[in-house]
């Protein structure tokens, strides 16, 4: 049971005269089943403990969360370390973004189509090819008994190669028009890749892009470092001036990280106001100068909301940072704790792991 469950109260029916009816034994209930219950029953506990509206945006967006969604949950778990009540308004925003991403059964679409359109191009060089051997066995066969019947056989010849130069032509413009919708669909599908590795709304890589960015880090490689930001209270940025005001801060946000941290550095939206960055080079100090810095430029600017000309106050994010040395994975770990260290700590900063 969830720990925001509440047991429920066990009903039954009297027994005959006033006494109990004897309990019957519960069926067995499968894993698989037990588990899907438990889920259905989370998903009720978090929605009635934020005092959520039970809505089906609402129940997509807790779902997806308590499934462990990588395009949800880090954002969910951001706004739960502000320690601050999930809203309907941030609800609405995850499930607008889940809406425009790019799902596996769209790309798996694409690839399925192109894959039907390769094998058709393979199908019809196959014919041309069987054709060939065809015609070349007619004309064998015609030159053989030519002596006997001339007139039967160029007659017979001029019709057969009329009919195999026709299969040509045929095939020739049935080839070409499969393999401009192949360079159609290849088109859609490397467009879809992209897309699938990119966030709609800042035009950074995304969480998966990032992880396989990680990923890639060769085990023996020395150096390095990998962090996790967080903008400090930006729940309190979308409750002041709305969830567009706070997309457009996301949006500057991203362009002033790469701006500060340059080329060589990855710098990605890891999901809602976290943001992760991977420096493949130098050392560990020289990437937190490098972060601090950009977290000084931050605090440093006046932003205005452009809408309403309120100003948004001031604006920082909190870091952590860790050592790469080969291992993404383990980094990664090591700069969420920090993160959360430097949240712990009063925000506003950068920390490297105890």
């Amino acid at each position: 049971m969830s720990a925001l469950a509440q047991p429920r109260p066990a009903y039954r029916l009297p027994g005959w005269l006033g006494g109990r009816a004897p309990v019957a034994p519960a069926p067995a209930v499968p894993a698989r089943e037990q588990a899907r219950r438990k889920l259905y029953d989370d998903v009720g506990d978090l929605l009635i403990a934020h005092e959520l509206t039970l809505s089906d945006v609402n129940f997509a967006v807790a779902l997806a969360h308590l499934s462990g969604d990588p395009r949800v949950t880090p954002r969910v778990e951001a706004l739960l370390r502000e320690r601050a009540p999930l809203s309907d308004a941030a609800f609405a925003a995850l499930h607008d973004e889940l809406d425009h991403a790019i799902r596996p059964e769209m790309l798996a679409d694409v690839a399925e189509r192109l894959t039907a359109k390769l094998e058709e191009c393979l199908r019809i060089v196959s014919r041309s090819g069987e054709s060939a051997k065809d015609f070349g066995a007619a004309v064998t066969h015609e030159v053989a008994g030519f002596e006997r019947d001339p007139l039967g056989a160029f007659t017979r010849l001029l019709s057969l190669t009329r009919s195999v130069v026709d299969n040509a032509r045929a095939m020739e413009e049935q080839l070409g028009s499969t393999r401009a919708e192949t360079e159609r669909l290849r088109g859609n599908l490397q467009r879809a890749q992209r897309a699938a590795d990119r966030d709609h709304l800042t035009g950074l890589p995304n969480r998966r892009c990032f992880d396989s960015s990680l990923a890639a880090i060769h085990p023996a490689a020395a150096g390095g470092a990998v962090a996790l930001l967080d903008i400090d209270d930006f729940k309190q940025i979308n409750d002041r001036h709305g969830h567009e005001a706070g997309d457009r801060v996301l949006r500057f946000f991203a362009r002033l990280l790469k701006s500060e941290l340059g080329e060589e550095v990855v710098v990605a939206r890891h999901g809602g106001e976290e943001f992760a960055v991977l420096f493949p080079h130098g050392d560990l100090g020289e990437a937190r100068t490098q972060l601090d810095a950009a977290r000084e430029t931050l605090v440093a600017r006046s932003l205005v909301n452009q809408a309403t000309g309120v100003a948004f106050g001031q604006i920082s994010f909190s870091a952590g940072i860790a050592r790469l040395d080969g291992d993404g994975r383990k980094a990664l770990r090591a700069a969420d704790k920090a993160l959360y260290q430097a949240k712990r700590d009063g925000k506003n900063r950068v920390v490297t792991p105890a």
